[in-house]
């Protein structure tokens, strides 16, 4: 945990943050095995892809002006599981900094428990450009817990209501 408050992309999560009002659960959904995990099945414009190397994959078509673009993944935690899962969380949410341009950084939008885990929402910032994003990490019955990570850049920004049905539909295989 020191190396997460020693690094500058991530500004300590503040005691009190926004609670998220989530929307009820999407009736299509993935169910990953490797993870544990069940995520909404998003339907058009997203487009479910070869994982590699995650276990579940959804993306959004490329847009015309920018080749970013929203995506959803599952996997098993890629990181190493802390004391409470609103620590493995952050260091999750560090992890996704690596899916994101160079020099990106964090601003926290909402944090709260999830079922057997924990859910944060945030901004990335990076340039004149930022992307929404989202980590939800829950004990799914495997050895490690699971992790989906949602992120959506604001050239597609009319999709970034999907966040939310995303992390109210993440939940345990069992």
């Amino acid at each position: 945990m020191e190396a997460l408050y020693a690094d500058a992309r991530v500004p300590r999560l503040p005691g009190k943050i926004k609670r998220l009002s989530l929307p009820a659960r999407s009736k299509r959904v993935i169910k990953d095995k490797r993870s544990g995990l069940v995520v909404p099945d998003l339907g058009k414009p997203w487009k479910t892809y070869r994982a590699a190397p995650f276990t579940s994959r959804q993306m959004l078509p490329k847009n015309r002006r920018d080749g970013r673009r929203g995506m959803l993944l599952t996997c098993p935690l890629p990181i190493e599981e802390q004391d409470t899962p609103r620590d493995t969380a952050l260091l999750a949410a560090r992890w996704t900094l690596n899916h994101h341009p160079e020099g990106a950084k964090i601003r926290w939008l909402g944090s709260q428990p999830a079922k057997d885990g924990w859910t944060l929402v945030y901004q990335v910032t990076y340039g004149k450009r930022s992307s929404r994003a989202a980590v939800v990490v829950s004990d799914g019955g495997m050895a490690k817990p699971g992790l989906a990570f949602v992120s959506v850049p604001d050239t597609q920004r009319n999709r970034w209501r999907d966040i939310s049905r995303i992390i109210a539909g993440v939940r345990g295989l069992g």
